[in-house]
């Protein structure tokens, strides 16, 4: 099986000389675990979406334009109030696995926007990777680690395989969940160096909250 093209390639290069026993097709089904898993946990992969919304309306459904399927709505605001911070548009707005958003009644027809985290689906891929929006494929190269571990955690746990180590499997899966926490506290702080580390608890917010950063 060819060496898949960048950025997954240097992904597979690092997993294939810590286990070069590993068939490439249960490399990739290993991969793909780790990949659902990275972003269900990090939010790291959004996609906006307008909603046309309007009085008489209270049930949503959205589409996403890009590749992968939505996780979670991580924000619902309107643009014409977004400055200069997203806030929701109101309380109790919810979403539904089937694409679908649950919001009250707005007081006029008006637009808007819809902020979801992603994940990737079965991987479409000639190559059978994970298929990624083009402008999120930056995230493997700078948690490139984070799947390289969690892929090698989960080859290592895999029960009598010439490259089974559990011992390896736990150390690895520590490093994974350590980048992962990196990954995550990075979107808490907006990519910014030293961010607020205090967050108002989520429990006791109001429509007034800020956004999931």
């Amino acid at each position: 099986m060819p060496v898949p093209t960048a950025p997954w390639d240097r992904v597979f290069s690092d997993i294939k000389i810590a286990v070069p026993g590993a068939v490439d097709a249960v490399v990739q089904q290993e991969l793909y675990r780790v990949s659902i898993d990275f972003f269900d946990q990090t939010n790291m992969w959004t996609e906006e979406i307008p909603i046309a919304v309007d009085p008489g309306t209270l049930t949503y459904p959205v589409t996403p334009t890009g590749k992968g399927q939505l996780c979670r709505l991580l924000l619902l605001y309107d643009p014409a109030m977004a400055s200069p911070d997203k806030r929701w548009v109101q309380g109790m707005v919810t979403y539904q696995p089937e694409n679908i958003i649950l919001a009250h009644a707005p007081s006029s027809a008006t637009t808007w926007n819809a902020i979801f985290s992603k994940e990737p689906l079965d991987p479409p891929t000639a190559e059978n990777y994970p298929d990624i929006d083009a402008s999120f494929m930056w995230i493997l190269q700078a948690y490139r680690d984070a799947f390289v571990t969690g892929t090698l955690a989960n080859l290592y746990m895999q029960p009598a395989k010439p490259y089974s180590n559990l011992q390896l499997g736990r150390m690895n899966n520590q490093s994974y969940i350590s980048q992962r926490s990196r990954a995550r506290v990075d979107v808490l702080h907006s990519y910014t160096y030293n961010g607020q580390r205090w967050q108002f608890p989520q429990a006791y917010a109001t429509t007034h909250r800020k956004g999931w950063t």
